[in-house]
């Protein structure tokens, strides 16, 4: 009888750190510019930063202007910085625009999401 309940534990235990690796995705830890960002002028590029690894090749990051219109898409990455996309963005005039991403996590999970920044007028 204690021998079944033992090997329980240890299964109970073995499935909830299972379930935790599971969801270890590479989720948005930080962005520039961020979400409900004001800035002052155009940004350069938009740079995310992610909780884990990020295959860049299978990765896209997208600026939609307030029509829901792609103005750009890519994304580029660098091997000394594996949790990090960037993408050049183009001259923005003032308005509200969307970043959307869709990015293959290390671990093999899509992550996908969207925020808005707004670049104000002068």
């Amino acid at each position: 009888m204690k021998v079944k309940l033992g090997a329980g534990l240890v299964t109970a235990a073995f499935l909830c750190m299972s379930a935790g690796a599971a969801f270890a995705h590479s989720f948005l830890v930080d962005a520039s510019p961020s979400a409900k960002d004001h800035v002052a002028a155009s940004p350069k590029l938009v740079k995310l930063r992610f909780g884990g690894g990020v295959e860049a090749a299978y990765s896209t990051i997208a600026i939609l202007g307030a029509d829901g219109k792609t103005i750009v898409e890519g994304a580029k990455g660098a091997p000394d910085k594996p949790r990090e996309l960037t993408l050049d963005a183009p001259d923005l005039a003032a308005g509200k625009y969307t970043v959307k991403y869709r990015v293959l996590s290390s671990d093999g999970h899509i992550v996908e999401g969207k925020y808005e920044f707004t670049v104000d007028a002068h």
